[in-house]
């Protein structure tokens, strides 16, 4: 389907498929899936909106409603994506420092949002290396806020105009962890359907192949 929910704590765990199944039907017997697809549909809104607002600005090479128009929901080669991400509870003393609930990363999409529960800290955000900056900035839950990334696929259209943000979640400090909690947040990925063409001075990719290409390399063997 054009945009799916994912949990991020079964994502990670394809053989388990018996018990997403049952998980599945139970979350639809509580009404999870029309809550679900009420959520996409005004992610996916509020993310067409802000796309046609950096688009003149960041894509001024793009005919207007381009980016806006590049993303069907429900679509048979839609690829926006709600994951629903579960951080269990950690004992932060058996933890060595250097350890992160969620690694330095750039999202591989135009544009995230992210939904956080209040209370639940840990998210912090740096500038691109490519455009200097001044270390980690705490991204504390704000109530009613939306968190919103720039992904590496409006970097590549915008031809490096706007950089994709880095970002991490850190392990919950001592007091944080007294008791150890776990941590929730929702992210909505807007990433152009599969046969979406990104023209840049980078060169022409369809928007499939560019994410079938970011899959691929989390697997490159390297060394």
């Amino acid at each position: 389907c054009g945009a799916r929910a994912i949990s991020g704590d079964l994502a990670h765990k394809p053989a388990q498929s018996r018990a997403i199944s049952r998980n599945l039907g139970q979350s639809r017997a509580l009404g999870f899936e029309p809550a679900a697809r009420t959520l996409i549909s005004a992610a996916h809104s509020l993310g067409n909106r802000l796309l046609s607002l950096l688009e003149p600005v960041a894509c001024p090479h793009l005919p207007a409603g381009t980016l806006a128009g590049a993303h069907t929901l429900w679509a048979e080669d839609g690829q926006c994506t709600l994951r629903l991400l579960h951080y269990p509870p950690v004992d932060v003393s058996s933890v060595p420092e250097d350890y992160w609930r969620a690694g330095p990363h750039t999202d591989w999409c135009n544009l995230t949002l992210l939904f956080q529960r209040p209370g639940n800290a840990g998210l912090e955000c740096a500038a691109n290396p490519r455009a200097g900056g001044a270390g980690w900035l705490k991204v504390d839950p704000v109530e009613g806020g939306i968190a919103v990334n720039i992904g590496d696929m409006l970097s590549r259209w915008s031809n490096d105009s706007l950089l994709s943000n880095l970002h991490r979640v850190r392990m919950p400090t001592p007091e944080e962890a007294r008791p150890p909690r776990p941590r929730y947040s929702m992210a909505f990925f807007m990433q152009a359907d599969k046969h979406v063409l990104i023209e840049s001075r980078h060169g022409a990719i369809t928007a499939g192949d560019y994410i079938l290409g970011r899959i691929r390399s989390n697997f490159d063997k390297k060394g």
